[in-house]
């Protein structure tokens, strides 16, 4: 197998050492770069601190995408929403915000004494994607006295004008990106090829317009954006960071593969998402070999050749409060909430694949230990925004309102189009080929159910759970997606506890350092601007 898509260039070998560190459900002070204020406009190196931009911002992204996988049983939650969801939770996301915008500030500055539009451009694309994700996480955050000595204790501003803040900051960016006589930037992402930026800023519109579906968006933007054709709609432009093979000095790769092939299986697969591909899919999803790899393929529950240990390494064997507990076919791995203690079934449990952690491929039919498999070492990658996505994302938006923007488009083929994106760019990436009549017999099975549908609420979602498949590895899409839409139907918890997390609290962090006294701590059951569906709309 090899990896398609690794690069040797030296800056993407310092972004995966950043994501290869950075990845944690926790909170984490990202906040690497040296004190921009310590640098002058003369002696600063507008690479480095453009580095520090971009690898602040891959921090960020991983940090909140495990988030949004747990929430959303993409991956498996131990415990309660609250217990997932503490007022620590969001302090390093925030902190990585306000280091990009200092870094920011800085680059503008030398700029305007070198002329590096280039460089501010990538840095205001990146820095109002990390805005963006504040309010999709919180609802709000502070912004227009941000960084800034004249308000010690600054305001909060509303998620609304944040966003109208972003959308005129991504036509500066789009402007500056396509200035000419600018050097070019040291660039971890594009390697300094302006028109994938402006691919990626319109792109990031569109995520934006979709998103704003419900509390005022129209179509007129969104087709705006299509006609021009500027935006990603190829895997080549893909929107994504990479990790490496490297073990030590320091060990870049990804932590899906550091989790599960370095000993033995260290991390717990949804059981729920497994099931949705496995057995609720129209057919068995091509894609399922792919995400995850069986240790075993032997069933836990029986006698007879097998392992027949049942609940001594499954606790929740015989538990009516468990949906699945073991949903077969060497598919192990835990439900939604699942907080009992762990046994020891390291061999045992469904390890991360070949896609996106660069693991193994899961043949069936030499399943063993990961630590004995051929794999890729861990050269993984972490998808932002890709083709693959902007389809989807275009299905729902060409549906006709509320279910959609009633954008230009037809929503049938590119639900279409997205499938097979997905499931070509994750053989790609593995390099080994997917079966072409079972991709062929899986699209033919969902657009017979999309035909069948019964209204455009029911076609919407089965486009959102397609995405929601093809979204493996990135969780901040998901959550945003089940908030906006309800679908796709999830398990619900196994365990009685906290109401789903419509948004996260405030950061400690700013609570315990802005003397702001309209600063008060905000309740995990606030809305978001753009969710405007009803209380208890989803678990």
């Amino acid at each position: 197998m090899k990896n398609k898509f690794f690069s040797t260039n030296w800056a993407l070998s310092v972004l995966a050492m950043l994501l290869a560190v950075t990845y944690s459900c926790e909170t984490t002070d990202l906040d690497v770069n040296e004190n921009p204020n310590a640098l002058t406009v003369d002696s600063a190196d507008p690479s480095f601190i453009l580095n520090q931009i971009q690898t602040l911002f891959a921090g960020q992204h991983v940090g909140l995408s495990e988030l949004g996988r747990a929430y959303t049983r993409q991956g498996y939650m131990f415990g309660t929403y609250a217990s997932n969801a503490a007022p620590g939770t969001m302090n390093g996301a925030w902190s990585n915000a306000y280091s990009i915008t200092t870094n920011l500030n800085l680059l503008k500055e030398i700029s305007a004494a070198r002329n590096l539009p280039n460089h501010v451009g990538i840095g205001q694309v990146l820095e109002a994607f990390a805005y963006v994700n504040l309010v999709d996480f919180i609802g709000t955050a502070v912004y227009s006295e941000a960084v800034n000595p004249n308000f010690p204790a600054p305001n909060l501003d509303s998620g609304q004008s944040i966003y109208d803040a972003m959308f005129l900051q991504l036509d500066d960016a789009i402007a500056n990106l396509n200035a000419t006589g600018s050097v070019q930037p040291e660039d971890i992402y594009y390697n300094g090829d302006m028109s994938k930026w402006v691919k990626m800023a319109n792109t990031l519109k569109l995520k934006m317009y979709v998103s704003t579906k419900l509390s005022g968006a129209n179509a007129s933007a969104v087709n705006t954006i299509v006609s021009s054709g500027n935006f990603i709609a190829a895997t080549a432009d893909d929107f994504q960071g990479l990790y490496g093979t490297s073990q030590t000095n320091p060990d870049t790769r990804h932590p899906y593969f550091r989790s599960d092939y370095l000993t033995v299986g260290d991390s717990y697969m949804s059981n729920s998402f497994m099931n949705m591909m496995r057995y609720e899919a129209p057919l068995n999803d091509p894609r399922l070999k792919y995400y995850f790899y069986r240790q075993t393929l032997l069933d836990p529950l029986t006698v007879g050749g097998n392992l027949g240990i049942g609940g001594d390494l499954l606790p929740c064997d015989n538990d009516t409060a468990y949906d699945y507990c073991y949903i077969g076919d060497g598919y192990w791995g835990r439900d939604h909430g699942d907080d009992e203690g762990i046994p020891n079934d390291g061999i045992y449990r469904t390890a991360y694949g070949v896609y996106p952690g660069g693991g193994a491929y899961d043949d069936g039919t030499t399943n063993g230990p990961t630590t004995a498999t051929t794999n890729m070492g861990g050269a993984g990658i972490h998808p932002m925004l890709t083709g693959t996505y902007t389809h989807f994302m275009l299905a729902e938006a060409a549906l006709p309102a509320p279910a959609g923007l009633g954008a230009a488009g037809n929503s049938r083929e590119l639900l279409e189009a997205g499938i097979r994106m997905s499931m070509a760019k994750v053989a790609g990436f593995a390099g080994v080929p997917m079966n072409p009549t079972a991709v062929n017999n899986y699209v033919t099975s969902v657009l017979g159910m999309y035909d069948a549908a019964a209204d455009n609420q029911a076609k919407l979602a089965i486009i959102m759970k397609e995405y929601h498949i093809a979204l493996f590895g990135n969780g901040i899409e998901p959550y945003n997606n089940y908030r906006r839409t309800g679908y796709p139907d999830l398990q619900g918890s196994v365990i009685a506890g906290t109401d789903f997390p419509r948004s996260l609290f405030l950061p400690s962090s700013e609570l315990n350092s802005n003397d702001n006294p309209d600063l008060v701590q905000k309740s995990l059951t606030d809305q978001v601007f753009w969710d405007t569906n009803p209380a208890g709309f989803i678990d």
